[in-house]
């Protein structure tokens, strides 16, 4: 016997499948597709996605000092605001993003922005990405992230321009930190490094010979002259070097395998051994 609640619950069934039917059929006609709209927090390949503010990238900017002469990279790009930013600045870029959908956002946006010409992105995986023609990096990730990638960092040219939103890049002194104002929530500090020249090493210094230690930008070592050491301390600042033995204060510029500059008003040089 069939009672009425088998009826009812037999309805219900059908309507269900109906409606199933329904969405199956409006979603293969492409009828129900929605355009993507990414959602802070939606989870990607290696972090999940969260913008950063548009007067943070603003600040960043400021820091590194960016013009349309440089070449500005982003790694994990999501919507592409960071290059979006930078070419309303005049300053063309590449973003890296691995989810096709936030490509193509990016370069609907970057377009609708009037900036398609400077602003471009590619679908890849950011810690394989070549990085060597980027000037200034605009970034927004986690601290081991920026670990990871610390090796690519430093093999960019001397000078270059790392601005950060939030976390800093372990062991590495940052150079300049400033804060943004406005609608930046949580996420309103910028930091930015310079990529150091490479000078770890000996060199001849006149007749004398500099021992360096390099971590990143900061430098210890020791100046031997005439049978006497002593020990010397300095920085960096792209290929800008300044170190201090003694009393004696040395500023330069480093080229390669040379630097050259002055100390008290005389002219010093250095070749690496």
């Amino acid at each position: 016997m069939i009672t009425v609640r088998r009826v009812i619950e037999f309805a219900a069934a059908l309507s269900v499948v109906a409606l199933a039917f329904h969405a199956g059929a409006q979603e293969a006609s492409g009828a129900s597709k929605k355009p993507f709209e990414p959602v802070p927090g939606m989870p990607g390949k290696d972090s999940v996605w969260v913008p950063t503010p548009f007067v943070t990238l603003e600040k960043m900017y400021d820091l590194a000092k960016l013009t349309k002469n440089d070449f500005v990279m982003d790694l994990g790009s999501g919507d592409g605001r960071a290059i979006i930013v930078a070419a309303k600045r005049g300053a063309p870029g590449l973003g890296i993003e691995w989810n096709q959908d936030l490509v193509d956002l990016s370069n609907k946006l970057a377009a609708q922005a009037g900036v398609s010409h400077l602003a471009k992105f590619e679908r890849g995986d950011m810690f394989a990405a070549d990085i060597s023609k980027a000037s200034v990096l605009g970034l927004f990730m986690l601290p081991d992230q920026l670990a990871k990638l610390t090796p690519k960092f430093l093999a960019m040219k001397p000078g270059s321009r790392i601005a950060v939103n939030g976390f800093g890049i372990p062991g590495w002194t940052i150079d300049q930190t400033e804060k943004a104002t406005g609608d930046c929530g949580s996420w309103c500090t910028a930091h930015l490094y310079i990529v150091p020249a490479p000078v770890a090493g000996t060199w001849r210094l006149g007749d004398g010979e500099l021992a360096l230690t390099q971590s990143f930008q900061m430098l210890t070592g020791t100046l031997t002259a005439g049978g006497k050491s002593m020990p010397i301390t300095g920085r960096l600042n792209g290929e800008e070097i300044t170190f201090t033995a003694g009393d004696a204060q040395y500023n330069g510029r480093v080229a390669g395998n040379s630097m050259s500059g002055q100390v008290g008003g005389k002219p010093w040089s250095a070749t690496k051994k």
